[in-house]
């Protein structure tokens, strides 16, 4: 199949340097983004509302797993505007098959991570909050599934969809990839308080730069997989 004038741009876009938009946009761009966004808000927040016509829209569940299947309707929702809506493939949300390079890097920042974390504990031991608490009183199979939908679900719609749409629209990676991050921090501070930003905000951070620097969704989200994987410990040492 001969390539569009269209892929070309974007394949070439593609090389360029970690500020780079990974694709150019195209005049349909804004308004697709749009109902993007309305798609973006279901991945992260669930159901506008618990209840239609009687039907309990978060399934009987309370709690963070109450938006666990709606995170990943929102997700596939994204991917179906993006390979339909947009005409774009999965490259363009960053979903390629990971190098053995990318998921080394993945587990070289995962130790990096884990040492601030160590050393953050020492300097000023976290704080119980409620959002924790919420967490760990969960079954362990509960919190598995809860970081699993997050690592996949918020890594395509905050770096793969939010971050790479609007490095395109505003010709910036950088802008994009600051925009996505302070959205994706925000709530994450209100569930889990301020100390969440001391003590997880290096994380976000590597999340960030790890996409930057690999553009690979796929090791973003085995990265994101482990650095939520240590809140298993206090939950099961809760059933003890």
């Amino acid at each position: 199949m001969s390539e569009t004038t269209e892929e070309r741009i974007d394949r070439h876009a593609a090389r360029g340097g970690i500020g780079t938009p990974t694709f150019e946009p195209r005049t349909r761009d804004g308004w697709i983004f749009l109902a993007g966004l309305l798609l973006f808000w279901v991945v992260y927040n669930g159901p506008p509302v618990p209840e239609l016509a009687g039907i309990d829209l978060r399934l009987g569940m309370a709690g963070p797993a109450s938006s666990n299947a709606w995170k990943w309707l929102g997700a596939l929702l994204l991917i179906a505007l993006v390979l339909w809506g947009e005409r774009r493939g999965l490259a363009s949300l960053l979903i390629t098959k990971p190098t053995s390079k990318d998921i080394e890097w993945a587990f070289s920042a995962f130790g990096g991570v884990m040492a601030w974390s160590w050393i953050a504990s020492l300097v000023a031991p976290q704080e119980e909050n409620s959002g924790v608490a919420t967490i760990t009183s969960m079954s362990i199979a509960g919190v598995l599934l809860l970081i699993v939908t997050a690592a996949v679900t918020e890594e395509v719609a905050f770096r793969g969809y939010l971050q790479e749409r609007l490095g395109s629209l505003l010709h910036s990676r950088w802008i994009g990839a600051a925009v996505s991050l302070v959205i994706f921090i925000a709530p994450h501070v209100v569930f889990f308080g301020p100390s969440w930003l001391f003590h997880q905000l290096v994380g976000t951070l590597a999340l960030v730069a790890f996409t930057l620097i690999r553009r690979n969704l796929v090791a973003t989200m085995l990265l994101h997989f482990l650095i939520n994987a240590p809140i298993l410990i206090p939950t099961m040492l809760a059933k003890l």
